[in-house]
């Protein structure tokens, strides 16, 4: 069994960085413009002297980005027809198995965070864990 410490801060990341992957495995390409880098350059583009950022001008470029990866999308997907916020479902038996994986333990880490918050809401989708991947019976996580 291996084992692995981080910073909390560090274990936010490996979250988000597997939420990536299993989002862009599924086809869900829009989350490309999340990523931090791109969002700090646009609202850096768009901030004037002021530091008032023009959200008009940022969400027209994100906008335009989620059209032009539709094709590209599809064309790996091999379906032409989906639309612009279309993607299979993390179950779908065409999506490969890191996904799944992946998102397991992005359910086992989440958790384990909504667990540390005393003020913890039972009404979040962080408050429970289903799991469905080989193995994810020994994924454990502990802040």
């Amino acid at each position: 069994m291996a084992s692995i410490r981080l910073t909390e801060e560090q274990l936010r990341i490996i979250q988000e960085a597997l939420d990536f992957y299993s989002r862009v495995g599924i086809g869900q390409f829009n989350v490309i413009k999340e990523h931090p880098t791109f969002e700090n350059q646009l609202k850096k583009e768009f901030t004037d002297e002021e530091g008032k950022v023009d959200y008009n001008r940022y969400h027209e470029v994100r906008d335009n980005v989620d059209l032009m990866l539709v094709q590209p999308r599809n064309m790996l997907l091999n379906d032409l027809t989906l639309p612009k916020n279309a993607s299979w479902g993390i179950y779908s038996p065409d999506v490969d198995e890191s996904c799944r994986v992946a998102y397991d333990l992005i359910q086992v880490i989440r958790h384990e965070f909504w667990l540390a918050n005393p003020n913890r809401s039972e009404h979040v989708v962080m408050s429970s864990v289903h799991l469905t991947s080989k193995d994810s019976y020994k994924i454990k996580v502990k802040l």
